[in-house]
């Protein structure tokens, strides 16, 4: 038999690539490696073991640099990053050279408080410019840095302070909630008052351009807010004056390839958070295949995120546009209202991509379900909208590619591994409900979670795994962990031996199609070793016209011969003109909707026939920061067990609501 060379495709080709990556899995990351400007070039690609394998062996190398400084020759005067924040008609723009010569700037200013290499840093900012220069800055002297979400109550961001010890903490003084402002400083004040950890310094960057002196003033004056006028934190400092009159720091820090860049918190939708290491070699690596070939960001193209910083995917939009030379708009504000914006943004900086969530859209189509007005917007420059956070309804198939008329470009993955299943570049012909194919890098595949023999048949159900050693795309370490990794082996790597476990359920078709089903905790156990899937029912219930939006969990059954059977509980918003009907008449409203479901089910061979058992209808459903769905604090607010905040909730106020709402539904049955 005669070895074939295999080379990665220039211009992308999704087939080579992933026979490339599947045959010769170390040459194809190799050449990956190669694209990498390394100050030292690695000796080695890949040794340790394949449980913890060591990328990129003795070479070093900076992300700042990579992301800036290599295109300043040919892209100074490029715009990089577009912000905008239309709810307070705020905007502002940065070439490639202002924000090189900014980070600059607030490095040394990191510099001179002295944070260096290795010390960490809480950046507490919404996604605007100068949330990115601290970030930059961070990735340049080598300090480590996590985002936090600004919208966080003050236990939450206290627990993430005691948690991850930072030595300085960078923050706005204002971001957007809803329709306002909010001023983040008093949550700070609040959360470091009630933290173990004491920071060192904190420095708080006064958004004048966003909220003006004289509306700042206004907001104090008001009686709920005079409290805030006088806060102080213990040593705070003024990030427009503490700039001023610095010497730039031009250099960088020469990082070893194992040097963690970032700590990245997962979404919390399955329990605690959990802090993930962001290796600088490796993650240079996913930058660099990632955003090329899976999303075909080019240079001096523009891109139109509204995903939160505060969410990997976020994150790493803005490393990946920035190192392919694209320029990004970047947006704030309160994604649960709706808003005809993302179009006029879309028309006026003729972007090509947009990256955001399902959610966004579906809020969205509630206001404009025939998309007539999205319609009125020149929206001819935009080739793909690549969404994330969770599966894509049939109804939102339909409004977005048929109505709106774009290319949808589904994506599937984990903070742990980045994405995972995708539609490459569009070279794989779209399929409803699917998550796409498996990318270029990762060898994925399904195990059997009772045999735990890998799965080779289509439509069989099994766990999805990713065959070990962990590639540049993963997440190699957790934040804490000993030194045998024991928090990484017995989360991921134990249940299947040589291969990761992702925790989610699914199948492939014919054509190699990927369809994800649940997480392995919200199956639902429906007796006599069955199981039933809750993203099967949330898709029906999805398709009812008085349903805006549902979650179905498992909780119990109450059945005495078995106290591990469960049933499926339906949690459902229904769209506005259905909630007075629902109001005068809530057990007739809701037992009639129950019925209409559950008629609505259509079973086929892969799935039991189970009926929902439970429908309680709510006002909002609880969401992570990356907006997707918090499942299990359901499941035992409905069994009326205790329960923690999830430190990553958006809305934790909405957890009393549903109480409240679950207390009404079981005193009506």
């Amino acid at each position: 038999m005669i070895s074939r060379n295999y080379e990665l495709s220039e211009p992308f080709n999704y087939k080579n690539d992933i026979e490339f990556s599947k045959n010769d899995f170390l040459s194809f990351w190799n050449q990956v490696g190669k694209k990498i400007h390394w100050d030292k070039q690695y000796t080695q690609l890949w040794s340790g073991n394949e449980r913890r394998p060591e990328w990129f062996k003795d070479g070093y190398v900076n992300v700042c640099n990579n992301v800036l400084d290599v295109h300043l020759k040919e892209r100074g005067d490029q715009v990089a990053i577009y912000s905008e924040c239309p709810s307070m008609n705020s905007f502002s723009q940065i070439t490639y050279k202002e924000l090189w010569q900014r980070v600059c700037v607030f490095s040394r200013v990191l510099k001179n408080l002295g944070i260096g290499k290795g010390d960490k840093i809480i950046i507490l900012m919404p996604s605007y410019i100068e949330t990115h220069i601290a970030m930059l800055s961070c990735t340049r002297i080598g300090a480590i840095y996590s985002n936090t979400a600004t919208l966080l109550e003050p236990n939450q961001l206290s627990s993430k302070i005691n948690y991850f010890q930072p030595k300085l903490i960078i923050t706005a003084n204002f971001c957007v909630k809803g329709k306002g402002c909010k001023y983040i400083i008093s949550t700070l004040k609040e959360a470091l008052d009630a933290s173990t950890h004491k920071v060192n310094h904190t420095i708080i960057h006064n958004r004048i351009g966003f909220i003006s002196k004289e509306k700042q003033e206004e907001f104090f004056s008001k009686e709920e807010n005079k409290a805030f006028r006088n806060i102080q934190i213990e040593g705070e400092l003024d990030w427009n004056e503490i700039v001023q009159g610095v010497e730039p720091l031009t250099e960088y820090e020469i990082l070893e390839s194992s040097h963690t860049v970032s700590v990245t918190f997962s979404s919390g939708t399955t329990g605690e958070p959990k802090g993930f290491n962001n290796e600088t070699g490796c993650y240079l690596a996913n930058l660099c295949y990632s955003f090329k070939c899976n999303y075909n960001f080019k240079a001096g193209e523009t891109y139109f995120t509204t995903t939160n910083i505060g969410w990997s995917f976020g994150l790493n939009l803005i490393y990946g546009s920035l190192f392919h030379g694209s320029t990004l708009v970047v947006y704030e504000g309160d994604q649960t209202t709706p808003t005809y914006e993302y179009f006029r943004i879309i028309e006026k900086y003729k972007v090509k991509i947009m990256v955001s969530t399902t959610f966004v859209f579906r809020v969205v189509h509630s206001i404009d379900p025939n998309a007539d007005t999205i319609k009125k917007y020149d929206i001819s420059s935009l080739k793909s909208i690549i969404l994330g956070g969770e599966n894509i309804s049939p109804l939102m198939t339909d409004f977005i590619a048929k109505k709106i008329g774009a290319p949808i470009n589904d994506s599937y993955g984990q903070t742990e591994t980045g994405v995972i299943l995708t539609y490459p570049s569009h070279q794989v012909p779209f399929l409803p409900k699917s998550s796409g194919v498996p990318v270029a890098g990762l060898n994925v595949g399904l195990k059997s979670p009772i045999t735990k023999e890998i799965i080779a048949k289509p439509y069989q159900l099994g766990e999805l795994v990713i065959k070990l050693p962990l590639s540049p795309l993963h997440i190699q370490s957790i934040l804490y962990d000993d030194q045998y990794q024991t928090k990484l082996n017995n989360k991921y790597l134990d249940e299947y031996p040589d291969y990761y476990r992702s925790g989610d359920i699914g199948y492939f078709d014919e054509n190699g199609y990927y369809f994800i089903v649940s997480r392995t905790e919200d199956t639902i156990n429906i007796g006599n070793n069955k199981l039933a899937y809750n993203t099967f029912f949330e898709d029906f219930i999805q398709g009812s016209e008085m349903i805006y939006d549902n979650v179905v969990v498992p909780v119990s059954s109450l059945n005495p011969n078995d106290p591990s059977e469960q049933a499926p509980a339906a949690f459902v918003i229904l769209k506005d003109q259905f909630k007075q009907i629902h109001y005068q008449q809530p057990k007739q409203f809701t037992d009639q909707l129950l019925e209409k479901i559950n008629k609505s089910l259509i079973f086929n061979a892969m799935i039991e026939k189970v009926f929902i058992k439970h429908l309680i209808i709510v006002n909002e459903l609880p969401r992570s920061i990356s907006n997707k769905k918090i499942r299990n604090v359901l499941t035992k607010i409905y069994n009326g067990e205790k329960y923690n905040i999830p430190t990553n909730i958006l809305n934790p106020h909405a957890l009393l609501d549903i109480e409240d709402h679950v207390k009404f539904y079981k005193a009506l049955i």
